[in-house]
């Protein structure tokens, strides 16, 4: 690593938060998969400079592998389980979202830091398109904006304290769109910008994600497919127009995430799937299991997703399956 982006990573992780955390376990061996205990796998997640993944669920346990190996490099034992991760855009900080807070871990150093005023953590996380500001949209449904210093700087509540499933920011703009039972847009300053229902029928809306173009955002929901309620993909603008509604899971949609150019997204429910920007099916790959945490490499030409039961699976941008991790 060059040694302007090592200061720099050293002096965000110092700052950022103001308790050093002593954690129960950690180790930096390589452990064999398959590991005990991997059920209930969140979120998965690859770095920005593809040099790790990182994933994590129920267990509480962190675990993290380079993209070309078989087995751990690392793996943390977390106080709580492990809702959502996410990595810092331009260094090897890792955020973790646990039930009960945020930590951030520095991958040069193995040290892990708590952000203190923060006693709840949720399924959404991650930082603006410039890295300055965190966001936090928490299980008690407020949303969090902490800064560099980690410094609490707004609390946003919203109508009802419904917990939150996702949150994203606007790839060039401080506005971050949630959602829970509904979609709902806010700007850093607390104000709410647009509320919608995404459907006639009760049914969470587990990912939301920008377009990398900012121009309109994707959202994938729970749906009741026992009950006849279809699990939907919906292309929306900002202001609450409905542009493209996408049909064909049997399952919910757990995460969406778009490739960098912002050409394909794919979507993690009873299979790995992957649509245009038009919101056309381009290609669709299946392993018997129903698929929770997905991730694109930087170069979008890899994929990877987990699943509750803890598979680990790298796929080609055609999902076409590649390897089995375990």
């Amino acid at each position: 690593m060059k040694p302007f982006l090592y200061l720099s990573i050293l002096a965000v992780s110092t700052i950022f938060f103001s308790s050093k955390t002593e954690l129960p376990h950690s180790s930096k061996k390589d452990i064999k998969f398959p590991l005990p205990g991997s059920a209930g796998t969140w979120t998965i997640e690859w770095s920005p400079d593809e040099a790790y993944i990182a994933y994590g669920g129920d267990d509480s346990l962190l675990k993290i592998f380079k993209p070309g190996g078989s087995s751990l490099t690392r793996s943390y034992k977390m106080n709580s389980m492990i809702k959502g991760l996410s990595w810092h855009p331009d260094s090897r900080l890792l955020d973790i979202s646990l039930n009960n807070g945020v930590q951030l871990l520095d991958m040069e150093t193995g040290d892990f830091f708590t952000v203190t005023e923060l006693t709840t953590g949720g399924r959404g996380i991650g930082w603006n398109y410039t890295g300055e500001l965190l966001g936090l949209a928490d299980g008690r449904g407020v949303v969090q904006i902490m800064n560099k210093k980690g410094e609490l700087l707004r609390s946003i509540k919203k109508h009802n304290n419904h917990s939150y499933l996702a949150l994203h920011w606007h790839p060039s703009k401080n506005i971050i769109v949630t959602s829970s039972d509904e979609i709902i847009l806010f700007d850093t300053s607390g104000r709410q910008l647009n509320m919608f229902n995404h459907r006639k029928e009760r049914a969470g809306i587990l990912s939301v994600r920008w377009h990398p173009s900012g121009k309109f955002f994707a959202s994938g929901d729970y749906g009741h497919d026992g009950e006849g309620i279809e699990s939907l993909l919906q292309f929306w603008k900002e202001d609450g127009t409905l542009i493209k509604i996408m049909h064909g899971s049997k399952t919910e949609y757990r995460n969406i995430r778009w490739n960098r150019d912002g050409s394909l997204l794919a979507t993690a429910s009873d299979a790995l799937r992957t649509w245009s920007k038009e919101g056309k099916l381009v290609n669709s790959g299946k392993t018997g299991y129903n698929l929770w945490g997905i991730s694109w490499n930087s170069k979008g030409s890899q994929i990877i997703t987990s699943s509750f039961d803890g598979n680990i699976d790298f796929w080609t941008s055609k999902a076409k399956l590649i390897r089995h991790v375990f």
